[in-house]
């Protein structure tokens, strides 16, 4: 049976392997091996890299507001949770605002409507117990007058001591009757609230908002570099305004420039740490992943490079 054609180049060329070896005295049979090819023209070469962070993210304002003071400047090097703007929370000035307009509405609403039920009842209790000292009052001055004169009648001995006694015992319950009412008018009332429950609710919340801090900070998410920041002192971003960007350093790479038209052919070692390396090459750049976690941006490294002239 004839070979394909597309087979036959490949028999000759084992048969023409096969000559050549008995010619040179190899033995027959399987060999294998591995066949490393140097590009012609190639040099070695050395480039500065710089790390740099492969996420560039922006940090916003939880509520807006007004600037008022920068912590951080462009290239600072921050960690999580360090300030970076300071801002007056004006949200806040406005939210205590608006419930101070309602307070005055409610107050003058309940001003012209008149006392409420509690206020009346209150006012009444109030009289009563005025006018019932009053009456109590009136009644120990004549008990008293009377008093003295049976107390006269007894010294002069037109009066038994039984009576007398009987006489002083009701004198003396009606002015304990007369004291204990005179400090019970003394004693506070009980608290019965004036004002309806909407017009209560606005005051205690505008007291918690009195109480909560007038400014507030936007904080850095991360570890990284601040790459950018984006106010000025007295600027008022809107809410979730992005107001810096913070490069994160948990990702670094390493970006080298290079001469445009320079032919890379392998990165042999990056940082001392031996290669070849995987890169990507942008114009006149080369990026590499950082071959070390120790790496932050803005560290600086040598890359040994083989080029082709």
């Amino acid at each position: 049976m004839a070979p394909e054609p597309a087979r036959a180049p490949i028999a000759a060329l084992l048969a023409s392997l096969g000559a050549m070896a008995a010619g040179c005295g190899w033995e027959p049979g399987i060999w294998s091996g591995a066949i490393e090819l140097e590009p012609p023209n190639t040099s070695s070469a050395e480039l500065t890299a710089v790390a740099v962070a492969t996420l560039d993210a922006p940090v916003k304002a939880r509520r807006g507001g007004r600037v008022l003071e920068l912590r951080v400047r462009t290239g600072d090097v921050v960690a999580e949770g360090d300030a970076l703007i300071e801002f007056e929370d004006l949200a806040l000035e406005e939210s205590k605002a608006a419930v101070r307009r309602e307070i005055e509405e409610l107050t003058a609403a309940h001003a012209a409507a008149g006392p409420t039920p509690a206020e009346t009842a209150r006012s009444a209790s109030r009289d009563l117990r005025t006018a019932a000292i009053s009456q109590l009052e009136e009644t120990h001055s004549r008990a008293s007058e009377e008093f003295e004169r049976w107390t006269e009648l007894f010294e002069e001995g037109l009066l038994a001591r039984l009576d007398f006694e009987e006489k002083q015992q009701e004198f003396e319950a009606l002015s304990t009757r007369l004291r204990e009412a005179r400090a019970a008018a003394q004693e506070p009332e009980a608290e019965v609230p004036s004002e309806p429950a909407d017009l209560r609710r606005s005051q205690r919340l505008l007291e918690r908002l009195q109480e909560l801090p007038k400014t507030y900070l936007v904080e850095s998410l991360w570890d990284g570099t601040v790459n950018e920041v984006l106010v000025a002192v007295g600027d008022m971003p809107e809410r979730g305004a992005a107001v810096a960007t913070v490069a994160r350093a948990a990702l670094p790479m390493l970006v080298a420039e290079i001469t445009p038209g320079t032919a890379v052919v392998a990165i042999e070692e990056a940082c001392g740490v031996p290669g070849p390396l995987a890169f990507s090459r942008r114009e006149a750049t080369l990026e590499l992943a950082a071959p070390t976690p120790r790496l932050r941006p803005g560290d600086e490294c040598v890359l040994a490079l083989s080029i082709r002239e």
